[in-house]
């Protein structure tokens, strides 16, 4: 052994207590990341700076709480000996309870890995649970709060759907508990509280500026939503890789006396370097069931992606201006999802066409004459509009509010007019999986542009529907086709 290292945990930050004099060198040298254009900046290319974020600490020799487990690992790959004082033991052996309701109020059995991610989050007490959309990640939220026992608790959401989703399913289940409620103006604070990121945010005074942070109204009792992030025991953040976010990570780091932080997600880390920031406050994965799985042991339903290879198209400028030509202002594409959603609505599916810009939305959904929806539309019209949805009495829906969240267990096909590079995004579009009673097939249409920077997008997005063995991705060429051909077709 090289030596001893005393740690001392806390709940937001560990310490350093004593250790030979390499490991602080050690440490500080690997812990770290590049973030992105950190070539570009003045400091880098004047030799002042050389481009690395430190996570550790030197001067308080710190490293926050979510990094122990890599901090451990690292030592014990240089055989260091190690102590770590003040760690909490509260683990189970056993589940006590393992039927729970759903928010429709009937009573469902955990699946066997619902029961393996409660005992594995009440026995790491920090860290992330990668789970798919309809794997079922508020049920096990659920199990977790039963079974830890630690008030409050804290279940954080980016989106008023989400917050209500989760109210439903909590109420059904903690009739013994006050269930809070911060949300878009609403503050009713209780044992169990469901919160939007941006009511937290308010409560600081501050206004987010973050992409798909839609606005909310202020907190009105904003000491009191500060005091319970304070007080928090249990914290969950929804969506954890948005941890990396200003908005969330201020929030995150109030919760200053949480003994549980549990990250939920289906694609916990991007490709970017900075996305450690993520593990640096929750901590690693310590649980991950995958799409594959899911359908392998038959809880969701194998998507067919065909991934249509559009006509070239030349264009100069910018990310945005390549966008707006390939994808907004792109009567071949338009004219294709028009024809590709009438097909599958004549066959009885329902479809979701997947936006990113407002005005987009809008227009799109004029030509296709359907419905739309956007973030800054009321409460009542979403849940109206995806009631209707859900019963398919509308077939068709154009919306940006489908990359996260939103459930709609009956939704037959997605297609994808977003893009992107992201691996995150991909994936959580994907909306459509989910099995129902009225369902025998579910696809999800994609498209390979062949033009500056969204080429390389597309090709990233079919290596990723390759990654998981259980799906079944097709491509249709249709690149030699004219809009005349597609119009002749409508």
């Amino acid at each position: 052994m090289m030596g001893k290292v005393v740690i001392n945990f806390s709940f937001v930050w560990c310490k350093i207590i004593s250790a030979p004099s390499a490991v602080y060198n050690l440490l500080y040298d690997t812990l770290k990341y590049r973030p992105e254009g950190y070539y570009f900046s003045p400091k880098y290319q004047n030799g002042i700076w050389d481009g690395y974020c430190r996570l550790y600490k030197h001067a308080s020799k710190k490293f926050r709480t979510g990094l122990l487990p890599r901090v451990v690992d690292i030592l014990k790959s240089n055989n260091y000996e190690i102590e770590i004082l003040n760690f909490p033991n509260h683990a189970i052996s056993e589940i006590s309870k393992v039927d729970f309701k759903d928010a429709n109020d009937n009573v469902v059995t955990l699946r066997h890995y619902q029961q393996e991610a409660t005992l594995t989050a009440i026995r790491k007490r920090f860290g992330i649970i990668q789970a798919p959309p309809r794997s079922g990640k508020t049920l096990i939220a659920v199990s977790i709060i039963y079974h830890f026992n630690q008030f409050p608790v804290v279940f954080l959401v980016r989106s008023r759907d989400l917050a209500y989703q989760t109210l439903r399913v909590f109420e059904k289940n903690f009739k013994d508990k006050q269930i809070g409620f911060i949300c878009d103006g609403e503050c009713k604070i209780g044992d169990i509280n469901v919160v939007t990121v941006q009511s937290a945010y308010s409560a600081y005074n501050k206004k987010y500026k973050e992409k798909g942070l839609y606005e909310e109204k202020e907190v009105v009792d904003k000491e009191g939503v500060r005091n319970l992030l304070i007080k928090t025991k249990t914290l969950f953040l929804d969506e954890v890789h948005h941890l990396q976010s200003s908005t969330t990570g201020f929030i995150y780091d109030r919760c200053i006396n949480t003994v549980m932080k549990i990250g939920l997600s289906a694609t916990p880390f991007s490709d970017k370097p900075d996305s450690i920031l993520v593990e640096e406050r929750t901590g690693p994965v310590i649980y991950k069931i995958t799409y594959s799985s899911l359908i392998e042991e038959g809880y969701l339903m194998t998507p067919y992606i065909y991934m249509y290879k559009l006509p070239s198209i030349k264009v100069d400028g910018n990310y945005r201006a390549v966008y707006t030509k390939a994808v907004i202002q792109n009567p071949f594409l338009t004219h294709l999802v028009r024809n590709l959603a009438k097909q599958l609505n004549a066959l009885g599916k329902s479809v979701v066409v997947q936006t990113e810009f407002i005005q987009h939305t809008k227009d799109l959904a004029k030509f296709l004459e359907c419905e739309y929806l956007v973030g800054s539309d009321s409460t009542e019209k979403r849940q109206d509009v995806l009631k209707r949805l859900q019963n398919k009495e509308i077939l068709l829906l154009v919306s940006t509010l489908f990359e996260e969240g939103l459930d709609v267990p009956s939704l037959d096909y997605t297609i994808n007019m977003v893009g992107g590079l992201s691996n995150i995004a991909t994936f959580q579009r994907m909306r459509s999986i989910t099995k129902h009673e009225s369902k025998t097939t579910v696809g999800i249409i994609d498209f390979i542009h062949q033009c500056k920077y969204l080429s390389q997008h597309s090709q990233k997005r079919l290596s990723l529907y390759k990654s998981e063995p259980a799906f079944v991705v097709e491509i249709r060429d249709v690149s030699n086709l004219t809009l005349e051909d597609i119009e002749n077709e409508d």
